[in-house]
């Protein structure tokens, strides 16, 4: 079968080429995927340094989709046929972590896509406890997403949202704009993406979602306005904007009494940082969490996008053929407008 594979890290040492189709074993799915979708932190790793999870050498991609091509004899739950996604990630589940339900923080992680063989390929070997059916009326490449929607909700859930309150979300990118929707399917009140990008800003108003335009030379412009939309302060802020320390530093005393700001957000090329005022989080009670990467979630998010709860069709760019998946890697890192790209292993 062809594959994206890297012998070693670094673009020069990537290629399309054959591997071996991996061989079903009695408890594992076999899928062939249709859709695979490009996500920017992961897959420049690959292209650069190498994954900080990654064994050379290594197949990327961990948003998949596809067809239940094979089925091994001991599994019940998934036949052929079956239009399935898979949830990627492998914890040991004897570590510490493991043993008391913190399986994200596993201290021998592996995913596909890292250390396991990815879904740029024409066929990717799944653990059938880790597959999940989805209705044919959900198109492979909105299902391929499963995972970032899966990422999505932990910020909504880590949030700790009281009803009503006012919510903004500092980057209208891929996940910027599915937790936005995940958003207005929540008990919050007010929501505003902001973004400096008005093209991305746009694909989130059809969606109910207010906007404002971020001026990077001049943060003044869209501080003044969220403090006339929010007299009283922000109650959360969720972070997906990757690199921009500077953006979340100026923006975090616009907090509320009480008020939330949650890290998502992964940095793309250098570490992010930026400073707090510990008087400030004392004296308003303000506080800083993160949104783990969380287990056992891929069940409710293919609902989600089943029921119409988050439309995963809102961030997609464009689909390419295996064969130029360098060409759409590209294209996803040098186009600041360029949210999603497919890859559809099987055309």
């Amino acid at each position: 079968m062809k594959a994206v594979v890297y012998d070693k890290p670094g673009r020069i040492n990537g290629h399309v080429k054959e591997i071996p189709i991996p061989v079903c074993g009695d408890g594992d799915v076999l899928m062939k995927v249709m859709s695979c979708a490009i996500c920017k932190p992961a897959e420049s790793s690959h292209d650069r340094n190498g994954s900080l999870l990654g064994v050379y050498p290594a197949t990327p991609g961990h948003e998949f989709a596809g067809v239940a091509a094979q089925v091994g004899k001991n599994v019940a739950t998934i036949k052929e046929g079956d239009y399935i996604t898979a949830d990627n990630a492998y914890p040991c589940g004897t570590c510490y972590p493991c043993k008391i339900g913190k399986p994200a923080m596993c201290e021998h992680y592996s995913c596909q896509g890292h250390n396991m063989q990815g879904g740029f390929a024409q066929y990717i070997l799944c653990k059938a406890e880790k597959v999940f059916p989805f209705s044919k009326d959900l198109s492979f490449d909105k299902a391929c997403m499963t995972e970032l929607v899966n990422c999505c909700t932990s910020s909504v859930k880590n949030a700790e949202l009281n009803y009503g309150e006012n919510v903004v979300i500092l980057g209208c990118g891929s996940s910027g704009n599915l937790i936005a929707q995940l958003m207005k399917h929540s008990q919050a009140g007010r929501i505003v993406s902001l973004d400096c990008v008005q093209s991305k800003l746009d694909r989130i108003i059809p969606y109910g979602v207010e906007t404002v335009l971020v001026n990077p030379d001049d943060f003044s412009v869209h501080e003044s306005l969220l403090k006339k939309m929010f007299p009283h302060g922000i109650d959360v802020i969720i972070d997906a904007i990757g690199d921009d320390g500077p953006l979340l530093e100026s923006i975090f005393p616009l907090l509320a009494p009480g008020g939330r700001l949650v890290i998502y957000s992964f940095f793309y090329f250098e570490p992010k940082t930026f400073k707090v005022d510990p008087g400030l989080m004392i004296r308003k009670g303000l506080k800083i969490t993160s949104a783990p990467l969380q287990m056992n979630n891929f069940g409710e998010c293919v609902k989600y996008m089943e029921q119409k709860k988050v439309d995963t069709s809102a961030i997609i760019d464009a689909v390419y053929p295996l064969d130029r998946y360098f060409e759409a890697l590209d294209r996803v890192l040098n186009d600041s407008g360029t949210m999603k790209i497919i890859i559809h292993p099987n055309d």
